[in-house]
């Protein structure tokens, strides 16, 4: 490495600051993160960060201000920011189900369909996302940028809204209904297209995102390791799951295997018992810090 290369990185905080700074732990470095000061300071001297939101990131990494950082779809989106999307770290939280901006309005509302917003008020987080819709859709609404829980305030200020949706059911739970899911999102880590011909600088930036969508991963998997006979293998076969085929080691002096595989922490709790079941022993789960596909 050349003396004093780096990289300039993006880092997004506030709503994502705890996750941010636990996934990098996980992925083996210590990222602080001090929102009164604006700061994220990193324990690797290649890796200069920048702090703030994803909105605010996105827009310095196609200027070149910065090589690389963590957005999301939305942000690049939402700021009409030209990135090159390097690796996917899907929604960040552990089974949580996929991120989507919908739109939406009150159950008892008389707007059941896009074609009902003609003439409407919708907030939003994302108004030009809100307004490229519309004008797919010929509609011609009033679209007023709001902030916080605009599920809660909708039905005192606006119309409809257009908001995030997933895992929390924030929109049933506050009597909404989604009338359209306007786009999936997720998080990625965006470079400036001219990081893309900088060898060190990419490599740098792919490495990282390894590491931490590997950190993302181990999040939802544990180890198994077990052994049965070998009159019982087909059937443990058609039972585990894996990354690819389980790790099979004979025994030695009898005629029973170790098996050792890598299933979801959810599937697991069938899966025990099935084993169990079928004449498996010994069988022990473990944690797993990383899982590179």
């Amino acid at each position: 490495m050349a003396k004093n290369q780096h990289i300039n990185f993006g880092i997004p905080g506030w709503s994502m600051k705890e996750r941010m700074e636990a996934l990098f732990e996980k992925a083996g470095y210590d990222l602080k993160i001090n929102e009164s000061l604006g700061t994220a300071k990193i324990d690797d001297s290649e890796i200069i960060c920048f702090f703030d939101r994803a909105k605010e990131i996105a827009p310095l990494i196609e200027k070149g201000a910065l090589d690389g950082g963590i957005i999301t779809k939305t942000a690049a989106l939402e700021t009409s920011s030209k990135t090159k999307e390097l690796i996917s770290l899907g929604t960040l939280y552990p089974f949580s189900r996929e991120t989507k901006l919908v739109l939406g309005a009150p159950e008892e509302s008389a707007i059941k369909t896009i074609k009902n917003l003609e003439g409407k008020r919708i907030i939003t987080r994302t108004p030009e996302i809100t307004k490229t819709f519309l004008k797919k859709h010929n509609i011609k609404a009033s679209v007023e940028y709001s902030d916080g829980n605009n599920q809660a305030k909708v039905r005192s200020i606006a119309d409809a809204l257009v908001e995030y949706e997933n895992s929390d059911n924030s929109f049933a739970a506050n009597n909404l209904r989604v009338i359209e899911v306007i786009m999936k999102d997720e998080v990625v880590i965006a470079v400036n297209p001219e990081t893309l011909k900088n060898k060190w600088k990419l490599e740098k930036i792919e490495n990282l995102g390894m590491l931490l969508k590997s950190a993302r991963l181990a999040e939802e998997m544990v180890g198994l390791v077990l052994h049965a006979s070998n009159g019982i293998l087909k059937e443990v076969f058609d039972i585990l799951p894996a990354l690819k085929k389980p790790t099979v080691t004979p025994l030695r002096g009898e005629n029973w295997f170790d098996i050792l595989t890598v299933v979801n922490k959810q599937d697991l709790r069938n899966l025990l018992p099935k084993l169990k079941e079928i004449g498996c022993t010994d069988m022990v789960e473990f944690p797993l810090n990383k899982v590179v596909l």
